[in-house]
């Protein structure tokens, strides 16, 4: 009888912590979405209501590891690198790259600079 005790505690002991892991995670990550962007991701991952998504198997294991990744509280360089194209020469560094002026000066058309719309004669 003592040795059935033991199995019985012996299995069931981890799957207590298993479960008390895995709801504290759940409730960790629930806070999390109140907050962030994650609530984004995790609607375009599962079509399900919010907390039976993330207590499911449904999500890709890439999207659960997108999710704890973006638990972060700030934006890494990474991020702000993704999707950002520096030359439109692939392979080119960004010294090589000859960046073109972001917002070129340009005046409006005006009569005192005569490039109005067909008004050539007129005296200023």
């Amino acid at each position: 009888m003592a040795i059935l005790k033991l199995i019985f505690i012996t299995l069931t002991l981890p799957l207590l912590f298993l479960h008390s892991y895995v709801a504290v995670s759940i409730l960790e990550l629930q806070n999390a979405l109140k907050t962030s962007e994650i609530d984004a991701t995790v609607r375009r991952a599962c079509s399900k209501k919010l907390e039976d998504c993330l207590e499911s198997e449904d999500m890709e294991s890439e999207t659960q590891r997108r999710l704890l990744l973006m638990q972060r509280r700030y934006i890494s360089y990474e991020t702000l690198r993704r999707d950002m194209v520096p030359c439109q020469k692939p392979g080119s560094s960004y010294y090589d790259c000859g960046a073109a002026q972001a917002n070129p000066y340009s005046r409006g058309c005006e009569i005192i600079t005569r490039c109005a719309r067909g008004i050539k004669g007129t005296k200023t």
